[in-house]
């Protein structure tokens, strides 16, 4: 192929004035196209030469060959496309010998060649035009080489009758199919060889300009016949052909443009006049203006999707025969079809249509018939059928009514348009032949002809008939389909009309008024009727016998319908009713399966469907539902958004899961009763009947709180109920008092977390405890396990509690206390977990477990115990999930620190004594008594809190808290309690209460505190307290040990309807929670980014994976520990508990508050391993200073930057070492070799390095682990060591200090750094961020703040402090009457906090 030498020698010819054609008078050859455009010669056998004058043939253009001349036709293997009519009318044409070349045989090729006997198609060809190979009388034998190609309209029709095309064996299907819809009768036969595969595609990327950024087809510089386009260009998608991008292209004859495609440009294939055939994709959505302007010369047009036509889009178009438009179409332009002389066949527009502009089928002449799928009139245009001349038909698809109708025929009389709108009839179906029928006072009264498809005449004289007489097809059994004329004249079917025929289908039109008796009896294989709006009169046995009826369409009146017709029609499964009151027991018992109900139907009579097989129901505009109108259905859904009124037993014994009843104010008795509800919604007013839904299975139900709702309504069944969210308190209580609710798991507000949470956790071998079947009780622990969750259940059996108070005596550790006890080896129980089915726990069943930390209790109870606590001096989380009323009398006593308890919302009473000498810095009392003493001894109490709920005090409920600066009385009412309800509390007392408190309780205030040596000096403050009652914290965060049970699961609380956005963003009504596919699946962690750093998850010891489930649910595995969240889709983006979720690259990127975590479909490999140690080493491998890299804990290991530790050291001299941690420095902590592990204590415990193979050192203590790499090598000798008080200092008499540290201590304000508590060291922020200060004065006063309290009335002296490295010069603090010790240090002072804490203090001036 020579086109782009071609194209540059007729530029070169023409600058030189040499001409560029033939001089051969033979050949009319174009040599600027490589086209031939004639032939001269004397015929006969024609030779075609592959090259004339040095260019190539690569077209033969129209009518070339033609003539009575020619006997044979030879092309050279260099012939591309044969355009349209380019070989026609050769009579005498006895063979043609077709190029392997050829792509495109255009339209009207080989017409009227008689003496052409056989043809072979090469495999190359992709497209036949239009009414190529017609007329050949001669032509029997028609060979196909490859595979089908496009066969247009008319091809290889008025052949022979025997004429045969044999294609290859594996395109046999594919052929036949082609023929037919060509309107071919030739036979398809299979050749006995296999399709030769061609790819003749002109398609060479690089003749492309293409915006990869778009998508779009800028322009196309190539000189393709046949050009199929990929779906991507250089890996981008192709979405757009651009304006003009193929403009004036003169040679393109056959286009495939590619699935993906959304966009036609203006103009793009603006005169490609020797297009023929377009395959357009299925994502088409825009056609342009003057796309295909005088561009599209195929018959066959097969448009699947498009929204919009432009202006001219498909100007002066060859569409042949009948055009159909997609459903989807919406508008089409101005001329968009206009002069389009083919289009003869139907033309088809869809439902979807809005708008067609001006003369957008105008000039076209053969157009006759439009088929408008919409009941609603587009918009048309001006001159939309302008030239039509002989369009006389518009129909309306069957499901038009005559209204719609006659709304047509006004809209284009309106119009101008010379046609009648009618709603089409079956066009297979003709008038009664001559002198077959007779008429009588214009009704068809006789017919003996044989035609089995009959409409009557629309008019007989001119005049309309207007019926059918009795009897007239009685007995026939020729007759399939009788239709009534479209004239709305045709209004009678007489008696016995089809009586016994065989007839099929009946059309009765929109005028029908009158059925006569038995019109329609024993007609056995008619399977639809319609009866339509028109009718007012049914006889007699109308309908008897209609057993073969499948489909029953009712437009009138249902009650019209004789009594028992519907059971005779035995094989009835699909109805329609339009309008009017359904009768009781209509369709009872049929075999019905489909039930479509119109807006007009309003009422459902008395079992009208039940015991049928259907299996849905819309009930549009019904109101009334009658009693058992569909029960013992197999209903799975039913719309019922217009119900008002269900009677009982309607939808009994159904198969219904879901149904919303929000509008439906009466469900009468067993409404619903048996169907297998799992969901239901009812309005706020609605009444619902006894067992309106028993024994269905509801797991939870709103009860209508301005209704009525029989108790019964859910009897046989597991429903919560629930009140509606607006559901006031007081309505909460009379439903609470009418259930007879236990007071820890009341009725609530629909979106209220559940009130009763069940145990979710693992428990311990059952074989542990020493347990009693009769009785349900644990007579004891007989484990070593230190971290206990006691089973609800041992061998089938209830656990209901314990024996007695020796529970746990294994556990009970009398060291230091004035308990006398032979045990020497005990437990040291950390952790207890109590399940829900406890019922009371023994007093003092827990007291002496020293080691006890965490205590969980799931069971609602009555009451903590007394001494249940008592000398649990660990005890710092007691979480009483369900609740606890009471807190007996010395439940903590010389329990602590108590940093995190959890009583529940019930607790009524704080019981005297229930704190002594408890440890406890802070409380909120939320219960409704405080007795006598509650808070006696609490040294290190600075504040209480106590809420509007309590209603008593007793008189001095606290004694001698010495620490307690601050009280609030949030709303209580103080005047039903006595005047002075403390003693011996801080010198100076703040006392806050409501801005609006009356005088009486203000008085009270001022006046809170009893007799006592050193009175307190009250100020009483409005400003707001920031204590408020805790909420129930996360269980499972405090038990990191402890394996969540699958079948149990966290519960989480359903948010409140105030709850904050981020769960309310997970809403059903704001967001979906049906999530994508591409979203479901398991997700595996990769690294996570926050303040700019990518960390990956491996390196920092994270096995990640979150698993999103199609139903709104996600799951995280964080190193096997679980949590459970929901999820939706907002606003196209999935949205998990408070993370945001988006898809990057194939990746999942979970986002929260400044932090990313990246996950993938593919688990990364996870190598955290810890290099193993040198089991060799010596104290001199461990001498140097090292650097801190990683730090681990919990399981999860972070570089030291992100553990905010970055420049952390640790510096080992040999017998001592210096600990650098967040930037405060212990030094000269004492060293010691064990084996190869180097020793040190630190907060009162030991911790162990070791040095590792790969140079590296591990240092271990409690569940901390820090890795270091060497920075240096032999340091300095260290400062001399710090000294750390003990917990038994003894004051000497005042005197001159002998050290300097005490005198610089003075008028210079010190603050805390960090404390040591219980052997963890915890930083000023750990602490609450409250300011805790010394500023020691010279007049021997000193200003105190403790935990943001001032306390008053302190003075100091000189004395000596006794600590492990012997008596040393200190300061003495007298904190009325007791005492506190100030020891000097390197940076500071330490405070021994009255043996509760070891506080580090600096100058302000320092630490700042």
């Amino acid at each position: 192929m020579k086109r782009p030498f071609c194209l540059l020698l007729s530029l070169l010819m023409l600058a030189f004035c040499i001409p560029a054609w033939a001089e051969s008078a033979e050949w009319d050859y174009d040599a600027a196209y490589c086209v031939l455009r004639g032939y001269g010669g004397a015929g006969g056998d024609v030779v075609v030469p592959g090259e004339i004058d040095g260019g190539t043939v690569d077209v033969i253009d129209i009518n070339v060959f033609t003539g009575e001349t020619i006997t044979s036709l030879s092309f050279p293997e260099t012939v591309l496309e044969l355009r349209s009519n380019a070989v026609t009318w050769c009579p005498n044409l006895v063979s043609v010998s077709l190029p392997q070349s050829l792509v495109v045989i255009n339209r009207l090729n080989f017409g009227n060649c008689n003496a052409l006997a056989e043809v072979t198609i090469p495999a190359g060809v992709r497209y036949i035009g239009d009414s190529s190979f017609t007329f050949c009388e001669s032509l029997r034998k028609i060979t196909f080489e490859g595979v089908c190609p496009v066969i247009d309209q008319d091809c290889f029709t008025i052949l022979p009758e025997d004429a045969v095309a044999y294609v290859p064996d594996d395109q046999l299907e594919a052929y036949a199919e082609a023929f037919a819809n060509a309107g071919s009768a030739v036979s398809v036969q299979p050749s006995g060889k296999s399709a030769v595969v061609v790819d003749n595609n002109g398609y060479v990327e690089s003749e492309f300009d293409f915006d990869a950024s778009t998508g779009t087809i800028t322009r196309y510089n190539g000189y393709a016949t046949y050009l199929a386009i990929p779906e991507t260009i250089g890996g981008a998608a192709v979405k757009a052909i651009g304006p003009e991008a193929f403009a004036h292209h003169y040679y393109l004859a056959l286009l495939e443009l590619p699935e993906g495609l959304e966009t036609i440009g203006e103009s793009a294939f603006y005169n490609c006049a020797t297009l023929g055939h377009v395959k357009f994709p299925s994502t088409l959505k825009t056609i342009g203006d003057n796309a295909f302007y005088n561009a599209y010369q195929g018959s066959l047009f097969e448009l699947p999707s498009v929204q919009t036509i432009g202006d001219f889009a498909f100007y002066f178009a060859g569409i042949k025969g009948s055009v159909v438009l997609p459903d989807g179409l919406t508008s089409i332009g101005t001329g968009a079809f206009e002069n389009c002389g083919n289009l003869g066949g139907p033309l088809y527009l869809p439902a979807s249509l809005e708008t067609i502009g001006d003369g957008a089928f105008k000039g076209n002449l053969l157009l006759q018939y439009v088929i408008v799928d919409s009941l609603t009139p587009p918009t048309l245009g001006e001159g939309v059928f302008a030239g039509c001349d002989y369009l006389y038909d518009i129909d309306l698809y069957a499901h038009g009514t005559k209204q719609q109708m006659l709304d047509w025929q006004a809209y284009v009389d309106a119009l101008g348009i010379p046609c009648r709108v009618w709603r089409a009839q079956d066009p297979t179906a003709e008038s009664p032949e001559s002198g077959a029928y007779q008429y009588e006072n214009l009704v068809l009264t006789e017919y003996t002809g044989a035609q089995p498809r009959i409409h009557a005449h629309l008019t007989v004289s001119q005049e309309p008939v207007v019926g059918l007489g009795d009897g007239v097809f009685k007995g026939s059994q020729t007759i399939e389909y009788f239709s009534v004329a479209h004239n709305d004249a045709f209004t009678t079917i007489g008696a016995e009309a089809f009586m016994d025929s065989s007839l099929e289908q009946v059309d009765l039109f929109d005028s029908v008024t009158t059925v006569g008796a038995r019109a329609f009896a024993g007609c056995t294989q008619l399977e639809e009727l319609t009866l339509p709006d028109s009718v007012t009169e049914i006889g007699e046995g109308a309908l008897d016998g209609l057993t073969g009826l499948k489909k029953l369409v009712i437009r009138c009146d249902p009650a019209l319908i004789p009594v028992d017709a519907i059971a005779g029609m035995t094989n009835l499964t699909d109805v329609s009713i339009e309008t009017g009151a359904i009768p009781a027991h209509m369709f009872e018992g049929s075999s019905i399966t489909a039930l479509t109900l119109g807006e007009g139907v309003t009422e459902i009579g008395e079992s009208a469907f039940s015991n049928t097989a259907l299996t849905t129901v819309d009930l549009k505009n019904t109101i009334t539902v009658g009693a058992n109108a569909f029960a013992n259905t197999a209903l799975t859904s039913a719309e019922l958004m217009s119900v008002t009124e269900i009677g009982a037993g309607a939808f009994a014994n159904t198969a219904l899961t879901c149904v919303d009843l929000s509008n439906v104010a009466t469900i009468s008795a067993g409404a619903f009763e048996g169907a297998p509800l799992e969901n239901v919604t009812l309005q706020p007013a609605a009444n619902v009947g006894e067992r309106a839904f028993a024994n269905t299975q509801l797991t939870q139900i709103v009860i209508p709180t301005n209704g009525s709702f029989a108790l019964s309504a859910v009897e046989g069944t597991e429903a919560e109920l629930r009140l509606s969210a607006d559901a006031s308190d007081e309505q909460i209580a009379a439903w609470n008092e009418t259930l007879g609710r236990p007071w820890y798991d009341p009725i609530v507000r629909e979106g209220e977390a559940d009130k009763f949470i069940k145990m979710p956790f693992e428990t311990t071998d059952a074989r542990n405890f020493d347990f009693d079947p009769e009785t349900g009780l644990i007579r004891a622990y007989t484990g070593t396990d230190i971290d206990v969750v006691v089973p609800s259940e041992i061998d089938g059996v209830t656990v209901v509690g314990f024996a007695d108070y020796n529970a746990f005596a294994s556990c009970q550790d009398y060291t230091d206390t004035e308990t006398e006890t032979n045990q020497t080896d005990w437990v040291h129980l950390r952790t207890l977990v109590l399940p829900e089915t406890i019922r009371e726990l023994p007093d003092s069943m827990l007291s002496y477990c020293q080691q006890l930390e965490t205590f969980v209790c799931y069971a609602p109870l009555e009451s903590t115990g007394k001494n249940q606590f008592m000398l649990c001096r660990s005890l710092n989380n007691v979480i009483f999930v369900n609740g606890v009323r009471k807190i007996d009398n010395y439940a903590f006593d010389s329990a602590g620190p108590l940093g995190n308890l959890y009583f529940g919302e019930h607790l009524d009473t704080i019981c005297s004594q229930a704190f002594n000498f408890a440890n406890l810095t802070s409380f909120v009392a939320d219960a409704q008594s405080v007795e006598y003493g509650a808070f006696t001894e609490c040294q290190n109490l600075t504040r209480l809190h106590f809420t509007g709920k309590v209603k008593s005090f007793s008189e001095n409920c606290i004694i001698n808290c010495p620490s307690l600066a601050e009280i609030c009385f949030d709303g209580c009412d103080l005047t039903a309690s006595p005047m002075g309800l403390m003693m011996n509390v801080a010198p100076k007392l703040t006392v806050h209460v409501p801005e609006a408190i009356s005088e009486e309780n203000l008085n009270h205030a001022q006046n809170c505190q009893s007799w006592s040596e050193n009175p307190s000096e009250i100020t009483v403050s409005t400003e707001a307290c920031a204590h408020v009652p805790p909420a129930l914290p996360d269980v499972a965060a405090l038990l990191p040990g402890t394996q969540v049970n699958a079948d149990v699961g966290i519960q989480t609380a359903t948010p409140a309807p105030d709850a904050g956005k981020e769960m309310a963003d997970l809403d059903p009504a704001l967001g979906s929670t049906d999530i994508p596919n591409e979203y479901q699946g398991v997700w595996y962690g990769v690294s996570m980014e926050m303040d700019g750093d990518i960390l990956p998850l491996a390196d920092l010891g994270l096995d990640m994976t979150v698993t999103i489930s199609k139903d709104g649910m996600a799951e995280l595995n964080m190193s096997g520990e679980v949590d459970i969240a929901p999820c939706a889709m907002v606003d196209g983006v999935l949205v998990v508990d408070t993370m945001t979720g988006t898809l990057l690259d194939g990746a999942l990127i979970l986002s929260d508050d400044g932090v990313s975590i990246t996950l993938s479909r593919e688990k990364p490999e996870m190598d955290v391993s810890v290099s193993a140690m040198n089991e060799n080493a010596t104290i001199d491998d461990f001498i140097g200073v090292w650097t801190l890299v990683r730090v681990t804990t919990d399981g999860i290991t972070l570089p030291a930057e992100a553990a905010e530790m970055a420049g952390d050291t640790l510096t080992i001299y040999g017998d001592t070492c210096d600990l650098t941690l967040q930037g405060m420095t212990l030094d000269g902590l004492p060293c010691r070799m064990e084996g190869y592990s180097l020793l040190f204590s630190i907060m009162e415990g030991d911790a162990s390095i070791t040095l590792r193979e790969d140079g590296t050192l591990i240092l271990e203590s409690v569940d901390i682990a820090l890795q270091y790499e060497r920075a240096g090598d032999m340091p300095e000798a260290p400062a001399a060591p710090a000294v750390e008080a003990t917990p038994e200092p003894t004051a000497e008499p005042a005197h001159e200090p002998a050290i300097t540290g005490a005198e610089i201590m003075l008028e210079n304000k010190y603050v805390l750094t960090d404390a040591d508590v219980n052997g963890y060291n915890m930083t000023a922020a750990m602490l609450g961020g409250y300011e805790y200060s010394v500023l020691l004065h010279q007049d021997g006063t000193v200003k105190f703040v403790m935990a943001g309290a001032d306390i008053p009335g302190l003075t100091w002296t000189y004395g000596k402090v006794t600590t492990i490295a012997g008596e040393l010069d200190g300061v003495v603090i007298d904190y009325y009457g007791q005492t506190l010790y100030l020891v000097p240090t390197e940076k500071g002072f330490d405070m021994n906090y009255f043996d509760s804490m070891l506080m580090h203090f600096a100058p302000e001036d320092v630490v700042h």
